[in-house]
C-alpha cells in the first residue's frame, strides 16, 4: 500500500477550501478516521453553491444513457462510478440526517425519459442503446405503461424508466452536512475563501484567506467546485452556468418520479416547489438569468407536464457546474506538490458523486492512494491541463 506523504500527527489537520457537497463529504470522511479538519467557506454558509443551486437530482441511470458521451474512453468507468454512488445513498443520507439532524428529502423515486415526438426517437433509441452497452437498468415503457407510472405526463409514445435513479431535498442536505460536520468536532471558516496556499519546500502546509490570513495544516485538500483554482498544479476548472425555474404546486399535483426530458427536467421537491431545469452555459461565471431563457425552460416544462399551463414560475436562479476538460471528475494527490490533494470536477453529478468523493480524497490523503474503483479519475491524468 502507498504510504501518505502528509506530515504525521496524532491526529493530522487538514484544511478543506470549499463547503459544498464533495467538501462537506470529505470533511466527514476524515473526520471519521480522526483526523482534524478545517473547512474554509466563501460565502455565509455551507452548501450555498451549487449544491443549493442544483436539482438534487441522484441519477446514475439517465446520466450514463442519455448525457455521457458514448466514445469518452472514462464512459465505462464513469457509469461504474455512478452505479457505485447510487448505492451507496440511502445510507449516505440516513447518516446525514442523523448525525445533521435535520432532514435530507432522500426518495430513490426513479426517473423516466419520455419519447414525445419524432424530432426526439434518435436520442432516445441512442441512451437505450447506450444503457444496454453500459448494463445501466433501464425499462422501455410503452405509452399506456408510461401513463399510469405519470398519469400527468404529456402524451407519449414510449418512454424510459430508470428505476435505480433518485433525488435529494439538496437545500436541505447542506445544512444537514454542514451540521453533521460541525456535530463531528470539524470546524467551519465561512464568509472568505482560500485564495492560495502556504508552500513550504514545495509542500502545501495550509491555505491563505483573501484577507491575508494564513490557516496551517498538513495537508490541504482543494474541493472548490468553480471557483478559481487554489494553485496551478490543479486542474483547469470551467464553470458551466445553469439557469433554473420552480413552480408552485399542490404536491399530488406534482411528479412522482423525476422527469428527464431532453428540453427540461422536472424534480418535485417538499413543500409544494416543482423544480424546472436548466440550462447549459459553458464558460459563463455569472449568475445572473435572462427572461428568454427562462421562458424557454417554461415551456419546455409545460410541454412535458401540462398541468404546468398558465402557472408562471415562482422563483428563478443560476449555478456554476464545475467542469474539468475531460467533463470527468478530478480525484486525489496533485503532480508536484505534496500534501495537495483534490476533490473537483463533480460538474452535471456532484451532489450524486459527492459521497464517493468525499471517501475517494479521504483515502488519498490519509492512506496515499485512491481506492481502486476512483482510480482512473485521478487529478494527474492526461488531458486535464
Amino acid at each position: 500500500m502507498a504510504v501518505s506523504n502528509i506530515r504525521r500527527s496524532s491526529a493530522p489537520r487538514i484544511a478543506v477550501a470549499g463547503g459544498g457537497a464533495a467538501g462537506l463529504s470529505a470533511a466527514l470522511a476524515l473526520l471519521a478516521r480522526g483526523a482534524e479538519v478545517i473547512v474554509i467557506e466563501a460565502r455565509g454558509r455551507p452548501g450555498q453553491g451549487a449544491m443549493w443551486a442544483s436539482g438534487g437530482m441522484l441519477a446514475p441511470g439517465f446520466e450514463c444513457a442519455a448525457e455521457t458521451d458514448p466514445d469518452h474512453k472514462l464512459a465505462e468507468a464513469f457509469a461504474a462510478l455512478c452505479a457505485r454512488a447510487g448505492r451507496v445513498w440511502p445510507e449516505f443520507a440516513a447518516r446525514a440526517e442523523a448525525d445533521g439532524g435535520a432532514p435530507a428529502g432522500y426518495a430513490r423515486t426513479g426517473s423516466i425519459l419520455p419519447l414525445s415526438s419524432e424530432d426526439e426517437t434518435a436520442r432516445f433509441e441512442a441512451a437505450a442503446a447506450q444503457a444496454a452497452r453500459l448494463g445501466i437498468p433501464a425499462e422501455r415503457l410503452d405509452a399506456a405503461e408510461a401513463a399510469r407510472r405519470e398519469p400527468g405526463l404529456a402524451a407519449v409514445s414510449e418512454a424510459l424508466w430508470f428505476a435505480d435513479d433518485g433525488q435529494v431535498d439538496n437545500r436541505a442536505l447542506g445544512e444537514a452536512l454542514a451540521r453533521a460536520v460541525e456535530r463531528a468536532g470539524g470546524t467551519l471558516r465561512c464568509g472568505e475563501p482560500a485564495t492560495g496556499l502556504i508552500e513550504t519546500g514545495g509542500a502545501a502546509r495550509g491555505v491563505v484567506l483573501a484577507s491575508g490570513e494564513r490557516i496551517e495544516a498538513d495537508a490541504v485538500l482543494a474541493a472548490t467546485g468553480a471557483a478559481a483554482g487554489l494553485h496551478p498544479a490543479l486542474p483547469a476548472i470551467t464553470p458551466v452556468k445553469g439557469q433554473m425555474i420552480a413552480f408552485s404546486m399542490p404536491p399530488e399535483a406534482m411528479p412522482r418520479a423525476v422527469i428527464r426530458g431532453f428540453g427540461a427536467y422536472l424534480s418535485a421537491k417538499p413543500g409544494g416547489r416543482l423544480v424546472a431545469g436548466a440550462s447549459s452555459e459553458p464558460g459563463e461565471a455569472g449568475l445572473e438569468t435572462d427572461p428568454a431563457t427562462l421562458e424557454r425552460l417554461a415551456q419546455a416544462a409545460r410541454r412535458i407536464w401540462p398541468a404546468l399551463e398558465g402557472v408562471p414560475p415562482s422563483e428563478s436562479w443560476a449555478g456554476l457546474r464545475p467542469a474539468t476538460a475531460d467533463g470527468m471528475p478530478a480525484l486525489g494527490a496533485a503532480r508536484g506538490v505534496e500534501g495537495l490533494f483534490m476533490a473537483l470536477g463533480g460538474r452535471r453529478n456532484g451532489v450524486l458523486l459527492s459521497p464517493l468523493m468525499g471517501e475517494a480524497a479521504a483515502a488519498a490523503v490519509l492512506d496515499g492512494a485512491l481506492p481502486g474503483w476512483a482510480a482512473a479519475f485521478h487529478g494527474a491524468r492526461d488531458g486535464l491541463g
